[in-house]
């Protein structure tokens, strides 16, 4: 954590390391809005139902969550690396097998991929890139 993140190896790998948070932040936004606008809260995904109001205060929660690693690796912060490994993981890769799975188990709803599908597979490819990318910079 020498330096900051935008001052490691010249700079430019870690401001594309950063710029690729930023764009993370951006795909999990729009995967939500693409949730949102295919009506997710009338789906029932096995047992549970999703309500509006549940789905909206998660989706918040998870936007927040995204964004605060992006503050701490701005400033360098070590906690900022593991939450920020933590979200490019979770909220970011897995996004991609939850919907393929969901996909799968369920077939096509009402005619489509599914809710989220089409944001689902950059965000992704972006959160497993910076996965990569932060644990470059941490073992670096």
């Amino acid at each position: 954590m020498r330096g900051g993140i935008l001052e490691r190896s010249g700079g430019l790998a870690d401001q594309t390391s950063l710029l690729s948070y930023v764009v993370l932040v951006l795909f999990q936004t729009l995967h939500t809005f693409e949730e949102i606008a295919c009506d997710v809260f009338d789906m029932n995904v096995g047992h549970v139902t999703v309500e509006r109001n549940r789905y909206l205060v998660m989706a918040s929660v998870l936007s927040t969550i995204t964004i605060i690693p992006l503050a701490l690796l701005i400033y360098d912060l070590p906690l900022g690396y593991y939450l920020g490994l933590f979200t490019s993981g979770v909220i970011g890769a897995l996004q991609g097998v939850v919907h393929a799975v969901g996909y799968v188990r369920s077939g096509a709803v009402r005619g489509s991929l599914g809710a989220g599908f089409y944001t689902a597979i950059p965000l992704c490819i972006t959160g497993v890139i910076v996965f990569v990318q932060l644990i470059h910079a941490l073992l670096g």
